[in-house]
């Protein structure tokens, strides 16, 4: 629970900001990061008196990483980065988010870039359409599962029955595209990482601005995405990456 507090916003917290976010009082807290601390699992700055992720941490971090295939992940994420000059992500299913487990910036002035542990609906990103669709699950049933569709700009799809078509040719042609559905003037295109049991575990994205990128059917960027994604098949432990 007192880790949590560190997974997103500032990476230093203060005393009280961690009690009040953990509903624990401030003496407890204060035990619970003394102990945690102890164990090198948190440090706290001397100057500051603010507290931090620990070496212990980040040490089972980068085994987890390694573990769950995010090594490699990094290095084809970086080569896409390379190939299409655009940044690129994989992403895990989280309920019904897309959770964002690795990501390679764009070089450009003029980009878009998705943090790690950024949550994206999925009915309004390539890459959550491509984790819905790309499994052997059944798509009406799925489509049900989302409740409310959000409406986040006047592209998003808001119809459930406009979602399902919309997945189906997902399914057949084996990717996706986003088209400024999530933030005015940004597209996207994804591919699944596909797992032994012949359903997407991850998906490969690419995103960036709309006047730049094209993300049609032939389009360059399509197809290195598409290699980028294959390059990973059967090399990710969902286990390892879901949140």
């Amino acid at each position: 629970m007192v880790l949590k507090c560190f997974q997103d916003g500032d990476p230093e917290l203060r005393l009280s900001a961690i009690a009040r976010d953990t509903g624990l009082s401030v003496s407890t807290t204060h035990r619970l990061l003394a102990a945690l601390c102890d164990e090198g699992f948190l440090v706290q700055d001397p100057d500051t008196e603010r507290y931090l992720l620990g070496p212990v941490l980040v040490l089972l971090g980068q085994r987890g990483a390694r573990a769950g295939g995010l090594d490699e992940a990094h290095a084809v994420l970086s080569d896409l980065t390379g190939q299409t000059g655009e940044s690129a992500t994989l992403a895990v299913r989280s309920g019904n988010d897309a959770i964002v487990v690795a990501m390679s910036p764009s070089p450009q002035r003029l980009r878009f870039d998705h943090g790690i542990g950024s949550r994206i609906a999925l009915h309004a990103s390539a890459m959550g359409k491509v984790l819905v669709a790309c499994t052997a699950a059944d798509l009406a049933t799925e489509v049900r599962s989302l409740g409310a569709l959000e409406r986040f700009t006047r592209h998003t799809i808001t119809s459930k029955a406009a979602l399902a078509v919309e997945l189906r040719a997902v399914r057949e042609r084996g990717w996706a595209h986003n088209i400024e559905e999530r933030y005015d003037g940004v597209v996207g295109a994804a591919a699944p990482v596909m797992g032994d049991a012949g359903n997407a575990v991850a998906a490969v994205g690419v995103q960036g601005p709309s006047a730049r990128l094209d993300v049609g059917d032939s389009s360059d960027l399509v197809a290195a995405v598409r290699d980028a994604a294959r390059r990973l098949d059967g090399r990710l432990v969902p286990a390892r990456l879901t949140f």
